[in-house]
């Protein structure tokens, strides 16, 4: 299903490796994963505010905010991180027995949904770290990256092919958006409500679109 581009911002000059993203209501966040950074920006692409997350994970893949805390994955320690906006650590949730390879995730406000890029799971889990459901998605796309809910459906991105995926959070597929002629690397996704805006890695660019 084709999707109209409305924007991209190059984000290469800042950090050559983006993955995660998420959108606070007001502020984009996304990952620098190159310098291990958590960067604030403003929809027209001004960095706000920015610190380094490597002294928690050396490694910061995936990103999602309740509104009030910043959670993130990190591929180091292989764990999900629960901090304030300045960057002080709340909690950390030790994924290790679920799936080594965290990557995106999401909070639907009452549940965190993550992506294990081990065994291509969506997993569903209160802010507890107790495991509530997990979605098998190979069958749709595999080495999925980011993920973003709009409160009723599940957004999610993935490399294989590149595309991004809504489905509902009983795991339905409603509808697949081929990517891959505007980035071949794609990884981190969110939504304002109205916009997706995910990330390419390939050409390190945050791309604002539409959903259909």
């Amino acid at each position: 299903m084709a999707a109209t581009v409305i924007k991209t911002i190059d984000v290469g000059y800042w950090d050559p490796m983006p993955s995660g993203i998420t959108f606070d209501g007001k502020y984009l966040w996304w990952i620098a994963g190159d310098n291990a950074e958590i960067l604030q920006m403003d929809r027209k692409g001004n960095i706000i505010f920015g610190f380094d997350a490597s002294a928690i994970d050396n490694f910061p893949k995936g990103i999602t905010t309740d509104g009030k805390y910043l959670w993130w994955t990190g591929h180091e320690n292989r764990n999900i991180y629960q901090i304030d906006k300045a960057g002080k650590l709340i909690k950390t949730i030790d994924l290790t027995s679920i799936d080594t390879l965290p990557v995106g995730i999401t909070t639907d406000g009452k549940y965190l949904w993550w992506i294990g890029a081990l065994n291509d799971y969506i997993f569903q889990m209160d802010k507890a770290g107790k495991l509530i459901k997990i979605i098998d998605i190979k069958a749709i796309a595999l080495y999925g990256n980011g993920i973003t809910t709009d409160g009723k459906y599940l957004w999610w991105i993935n490399e294989f092919p590149r595309a991004i995926h809504q489905m509902d959070k009983a795991g339905k597929l409603i509808k697949t958006i081929d990517i891959g002629a505007i980035d071949t690397a794609p990884h981190g996704i969110t939504t304002d409500g109205k916009y997706l805006w995910w990330i390419g890695a390939e050409n390190d660019i945050i791309v604002q679109m539409t959903k259909n």
